[in-house]
């Protein structure tokens, strides 16, 4: 006995299965089956596109674009270092005055030295032009002037005596005053709970730059008290040890 379509209010014959509705039907309804089947493709592959052209467009815009928490990322890491230059010029300029001064000490010693010399110089020629003009030198006196001109020439032949002059430096371990942290996990999990909006992204602060800077007073300074705890250092208390009091405080 031939199978009937089992579509409702059909009475005409099955002849095939539809694996679609896990039923025998009629050849009319199989084509329906299949023409309905076939229309929910265009809107499969609208969406699909869809969402590949905002993939696409997204991609686009984080390649021409910094994202933002990039930017104050960066922004932070190159205060820290104009900061490092900043303090390492102040230090290198207090030490050039330094060598400077001890320079000029110098040369205002080696310019009385001569000025000396030249005030002795300068009184052997008019003793010798009083003799000349008298006419009556004595053999004790020429002596004299021969062993001060002597004494005069040895001057000028010493050498030059330059202020010993060294630099000691310690190389700096910038490393340890920098250090980069972040919690990727933590900032996608909460991206993925939050609904997708137009809005104008803020700064991401799942990125963290840490750094700590000690600004030396100048020459002739000292760090009376703790600019953390603001305890006030006692008279002998070192600058090293006033120090090594402040990094305590400061992250790792």
């Amino acid at each position: 006995m031939a199978k009937r379509c089992l579509i409702e209010t059909c009475k005409r014959e099955a002849e095939t299965y539809c694996y679609h509705c896990s039923n025998d039907v009629c050849t009319k309804h199989y084509l329906e089956h299949k023409k309905w089947i076939q229309e929910q493709l265009h809107p499969l592959v609208d969406e699909i596109n869809f969402i590949y052209d905002r993939f696409h467009h997204d991609d686009k815009n984080q390649t021409k674009s910094i994202p933002q928490y990039l930017i104050n990322v960066y922004s932070q890491l190159d205060k820290w270092k104009t900061d490092c230059h900043h303090h390492i010029d102040i230090v290198y300029h207090r030490v050039q005055s330094q060598i400077e001064n001890i320079v000029k000490s110098h040369q205002h010693e080696e310019t009385q030295k001569t000025n000396h010399n030249l005030e002795l110089l300068e009184k052997l020629r008019q003793q010798l032009k009083e003799l000349l003009k008298e006419g009556d030198m004595t053999y004790r006196q020429l002596e004299t002037m021969k062993r001060q001109l002597e004494e005069l020439k040895k001057k000028e032949q010493d050498p030059i005596k330059y202020p010993d002059i060294s630099i000691i430096t310690q190389k700096l371990d910038v490393e340890k005053y920098v250090s980069v942290t972040s919690d990727v996990k933590h900032s996608i999990e909460k991206q993925q709970q939050q609904p997708r909006s137009p809005q104008k992204p803020s700064p991401n602060k799942n990125f963290i730059v840490h750094h700590r800077f000690i600004r030396w007073p100048s020459s002739g300074q000292t760090i009376e008290k703790c600019p953390m705890c603001s305890e006030i250092f006692p008279l002998s208390m070192t600058m090293a040890d006033r120090t090594v009091h402040i990094n305590d405080h400061l992250p790792d």
